[in-house]
């Protein structure tokens, strides 16, 4: 499982390096991706405690916020409902 988990944070910080290394400021376009992810995560912590359900803020959640941004932080909100 640990294997898994490390050979999926690979792969996705290999899709994040070359998706952010193919803008024309490679740098600003992910600090600006990783701040506006964890933006978001920390707003939907707080507003999440609200509608019912939690979103905790671990590890995982700030690498999915961090290496998705805020399409990623939708998603764990998404996943949260369902589950």
């Amino acid at each position: 499982m640990k294997a898994i988990t490390i050979a999926l944070a690979a792969v996705s910080l290999l899709f994040y390096l070359r998706l952010c290394g193919s803008q024309k400021n490679p740098l600003k376009s992910m600090l600006l991706n990783s701040l506006s992810g964890l933006a978001a995560l920390v707003t939907a912590a707080v507003v999440s405690g609200t509608m019912g359900c939690g979103i905790a803020v671990n590890y995982a959640t700030v690498l999915v916020s961090t290496a998705l941004g805020i399409p990623g932080v939708i998603g764990l909100v998404l996943i949260m409902f369902i589950l």
